[in-house]
């Protein structure tokens, strides 16, 4: 039991910590091939962090033959339920943009 008289002070979560946690949530979304990873996004996500919600830009790579829009949304749903129950902040919007598609059989597998 927290004593009334003590502060326990503020707990905050880096942006580094929510980009790592979104990023492992879309990573394993139904659909998605691999994150795109660029210098200025280690994690294939931007955060945007304000106070006690947070926006997330998700850029990936889906396979051919699949829905956009679904796995979209299943990217979505997953960032959403692990970011706010991981760290109690509430999740704003979340961004997704399908940068490419791989074709089976035709294009090289790349690691993800």
């Amino acid at each position: 039991m927290t004593d009334p008289t003590t502060d326990p002070g503020p707990t905050r979560v880096a942006p580094d910590a929510v980009a790592r946690i979104s990023a492992q949530a879309a990573r394993h979304a139904p659909g998605v091939h691999s994150l795109v990873i660029v210098p200025a996004r280690p994690y294939g996500v931007t955060v945007r962090l304000d106070d006690r919600t947070v926006s997330v830009d998700v850029d990936v790579v889906t396979w051919y033959g699949r829905s956009v829009l679904t796995v979209a949304d299943a990217i979505r749903d997953a960032v959403i339920d692990q970011v706010t129950s991981s760290t109690g902040l509430t999740v704003r919007e979340v961004t997704v943009t399908v940068t490419d598609v791989v074709v089976p059989g035709v294009d090289v597998p790349v690691p993800t």
